[in-house]
């Protein structure tokens, strides 16, 4: 019955965190007219130098520019519906040429301001870089982290280097491309992202953020998760993937798990378990309504 009484509340949790979540533009520029009109000090200076950077190369990106895999750019741009890259010669042959005596002078501004703001201190004083979009379902709670490049960690369904891990054991997150947290619970890290875009397949496990490096003060905090006991009361497909819903196992009816939390998708409702899978500890989820609370919980109930 506690369970029973205590499931609303969580539920009501989790809904006002993910209404707490903005929705993501489609397109986003820092400098949407740079090809058009001169850009001035002020409009230019109210951004930081982190936006800068992703500002003065709009320009280049319009024309086309190739950018290093991996890198701030790469990682912006290619999640831009309108950034379409050169698929033959080179940047300085195919690209630079195209740009107008305007966007060269925006273009030089914005490096003058840059190399302004360095000088005095302020590279970080200004509006920040907008969060890029997104390009899947995201679940409620989940927020994109910039993390530093370049990295390959090891993802984990729980927070453990003993738990069940999935693509064959092998399963593991590239910080060049975006990632998602939710929060940290004992030194790890919940995330959600891509594995597969023209399959819409994703994952969500866990990272050691021991393992991380790069700035972690800007990561989600500590989360607290409802540990219920409860009962499966039909059988359940568990998936790691709310989006492609790929399957993780197959969980008879009358299963016990632990309840986590609930999680909210555009198009799902789920519940976040914890169980067992080939012996080891695993979380994954099911789809809301396929949960019931453990038969003692009332026993002890009505016994009282």
């Amino acid at each position: 019955m506690l369970a029973k009484k205590l499931i609303p509340l969580l539920i009501l949790a989790s809904l006002l965190t993910f209404a707490a979540v903005a929705a993501q533009a489609e397109t986003q520029y820092i400098f949407p007219n740079s090809n058009t009109k001169h850009l001035t000090w002020d409009e230019v200076e109210a951004w930081d130098c982190e936006a800068l950077n992703i500002g003065f190369n709009e320009i280049w990106a319009r024309h086309g520019y190739i950018f290093r895999p991996g890198g701030a750019c790469y990682n912006w741009f290619s999640q831009q519906e309108w950034y379409q890259p050169i698929t033959h010669g080179d940047n300085q042959h195919n690209v630079l040429p195209k740009a107008s005596q305007l966007e060269w002078d925006n273009y030089h501004l914005i490096k003058e301001v840059m190399k302004w703001k360095r000088a005095n201190g302020l590279q970080n004083k200004g509006r920040h870089l907008p969060m890029p979009p997104v390009s899947f379902d995201l679940l409620s709670g989940f927020q994109y982290v910039p993390l530093k490049t370049g990295q390959t960690l090891a993802v984990y369904s729980a927070p453990s280097a003993r738990a069940w891990r999935g693509a064959n054991g092998r399963a593991s997150v590239s910080t060049s491309g975006r990632v998602y947290a939710y929060g940290q619970e004992n030194d790890w890290m919940m995330v959600m992202y891509e594995t597969n875009a023209s399959a819409n397949a994703v994952r969500v496990g866990w990272i050691n953020l021991s393992q991380l490096s790069g700035k972690k003060s800007d990561l989600p905090g500590s989360v607290v998760f409802g540990n219920l006991p409860m009962t499966l009361q039909q059988t359940a497909s568990v998936t790691d993937d709310p989006v492609g819903m790929t399957s993780m196992t197959t969980l008879a009816a009358g299963t016990q798990v632990t309840w986590l939390n609930s999680f909210y998708s555009n198009s799902h409702m789920w519940d976040y378990i914890e169980f067992t899978l080939n012996g080891k500890v695993a979380r994954g989820f099911v789809l809301s309504g396929t949960l019931g609370t453990e038969t003692t919980d009332t026993d002890d109930w009505n016994n009282g």
